[in-house]
């Protein structure tokens, strides 16, 4: 039994040599955890999922949280810019949207600087 924990730490120990210095084991999810995380990035739907499933997982609460922030910092700019900037901040909004829910469904999480310090504040 040791030889083969010891082989397989070995291992482990070897491809994060491989992969360089700074390389980090990322956690992954999966089941129905990422379908209700990717689900939180369609409009509105992020405030709903928080409140109905607030203690389950804290992968879709992470994903719930960042997709909310995100919505409120496009209306925002939608009220307050002008025509262009809004046609663009529609733009960058829908795709930040995209691409979180496309993180979310493969599983991993994905820090937007500013957006998830804002998302971890909100307590519900």
């Amino acid at each position: 039994m040791g030889s083969y924990l010891e082989k397989f730490e070995g291992a482990i120990k070897k491809k994060l040599r491989q992969q360089g210095k700074g390389a980090t084991v990322v956690r992954t999810y999966s089941g129905e955890d990422t379908w209700i995380a990717s689900v939180a990035y369609v409009p509105f739907v992020s405030a709903a999922v928080l409140v109905l499933r607030k203690n389950n997982s804290e992968f879709v609460s992470f994903h719930a949280r960042q997709a909310l922030v995100i919505l409120i910092i496009v209306i925002l700019a939608l009220m307050l810019l002008p025509l262009i900037l809004k046609m663009l901040a529609a733009v960058v909004g829908y795709g930040l949207l995209v691409y979180g829910a496309y993180y979310a469904l493969s599983g991993r999480k994905w820090y937007l600087p500013i957006v998830t310090e804002l998302a971890r504040t909100i307590e519900i």
